[in-house]
């Protein structure tokens, strides 16, 4: 006789359960999810963290290269007993060594410019100040020029009195120029507008965007909006840069050429400089600026700021030698077109030198994907230390540059002269 076999039956509460550990399958696995994701996301954090340490210890690297090729340049013009100068042959311009430097897995690159190279924004005479716009609007447009460099005058003297002179007062008197440029009266503009001048120094090159008549096309040599809007583009395309030139970057494309032309007059311009310009340094459009504001017309004073910087390159683009190099200003004269009279003139407009003291060094790192920049100006100089020599232990090499005092003091106390370069200002992006 067959026995019945009963079918087991589940109730609700079976069911139920069985969805609780669907349930609690779910919400762990996203929890794991969650955990992992986590853990991914904070092993890249610190790796980027590393990357951008990492790239920050390379930029100080650049940076002390660059420190110690500004004093080496000093003690080397000492050992050789010459007359000193600065120049584009100098240990402190050379790229070969200061590009894409390979260090600890990353590499660092470094750049020294000569603030000397630059006219000083604070102290130059309106007249080179007229011919260095001139240089980017043209001659057609010099009485806008002329106003352009009047305005940066007033922005930087201490009083409200028209460089132009004029019995208004300066609010007022470029007030009437922007009247005139968007071709409105003057109690509209006085309604409408306010034009405040500083009457102090320029802390920065870019303040003079805020001076009457400067336009970012003029100062930067080209629309910042549409760069970026360039830049976004050839980014998402894919396209490179081809022409696309960004004044004042650090890539091995643009700035370690010997010679950059300016877009803007920004490029010409520093305010961390002794308010002189090196010969020896400055640019073409530095030069013909100067030269033209002197009225030196026969030559040309392009063909003449050419000829200047021909002569002391003894014709190389790269691999420079100093052997041409202006050590005095009187050496000038071997320029052809250049005599005493003339160099006098130009010192008259614009102090000249063959000496600097005043540098910028842009220093970057890169590691993995991250990038940093340290951007620091610099002054140096030969700086006086006392110590005592039965105390301290004097390097051979120091002892060669000691120079004794007086004889009739304690010997045992030396004077040591040592080249030193100390920080003005430093940026860190």
């Amino acid at each position: 006789m067959m026995r019945k076999i009963k079918k087991r039956s589940f109730g609700r509460g079976s069911g139920v359960v069985l969805i609780l550990t669907l349930w609690m399958v779910t919400v762990l696995s996203l929890i794991a999810y969650s955990l992992a994701f986590e853990m991914r996301l904070e092993a890249r954090l610190t790796k980027l963290r590393k990357d951008n340490l990492m790239a920050y210890q390379l930029a100080k690297a650049g940076l002390a290269k660059g420190i110690c090729d500004l004093k080496n340049d000093m003690v080397f013009d000492r050992s050789e007993d010459a007359q000193i100068f600065d120049a584009e042959g100098d240990v402190w311009k050379n790229p070969k060594d200061k590009t894409n430097i390979a260090m600890a897995g990353g590499t660092y690159s470094v750049r020294v410019i000569d603030e000397e190279s630059y006219l000083n924004l604070n102290k130059v005479n309106p007249v080179v100040m007229t011919e260095a716009i001139n240089y980017f609007l043209g001659e057609e447009q010099e009485e806008e020029a002329g106003k352009i460099a009047f305005s940066i005058l007033d922005w930087r003297d201490s009083d409200d009195i028209p460089a132009k002179g004029g019995f208004t007062k300066e609010p007022e008197f470029y007030l009437e120029y922007i009247a005139e440029d968007m071709d409105i009266d003057i109690e509209e503009a006085e309604s409408r507008l306010q034009y405040r001048l500083k009457n102090d120094y320029f802390n920065t090159v870019e303040e003079l965007l805020e001076c009457y008549g400067m336009t970012p096309d003029l100062f930067y040599g080209f629309d910042p909006e549409e760069r970026k809007k360039e830049i976004m583009m050839r980014k998402h395309t894919g396209r490179k840069r081809d022409n696309l030139h960004v004044m004042n970057s650090s890539s091995e494309s643009d700035s370690y050429q010997i010679d950059i032309p300016p877009e803007g007059l920004r490029d010409l311009l520093t305010v961390r400089s002794n308010g002189t310009v090196n010969v020896n340094t400055a640019s073409e459009a530095v030069l013909t600026a100067i030269i033209a504001a002197a009225q030196i017309n026969d030559p040309d004073p392009e063909e003449l700021a050419r000829a200047i910087i021909e002569f002391r390159r003894d014709g190389a683009d790269e691999d420079i030698e100093n052997d041409q190099a202006f050590r005095t200003l009187e050496e000038l004269s071997q320029v052809e077109g250049l005599s005493g009279p003339l160099i006098s003139r130009l010192q008259s407009l614009q102090p000249l030198t063959t000496v600097s003291s005043n540098f910028r060094i842009i220093a970057e790192g890169t590691y993995g994907n991250a990038h940093r920049t340290i951007e620091a100006v610099v002054r140096r100089s030969w700086e006086n230390f006392m110590v005592n020599s039965e105390e301290e232990e004097l390097d051979p090499n120091v002892k060669r540059r000691i120079r004794r005092e007086d004889d009739k003091k304690d010997d045992t106390k030396i004077n040591i002269e040592s080249p030193t370069v100390r920080f003005v200002q430093i940026r860190e992006r």
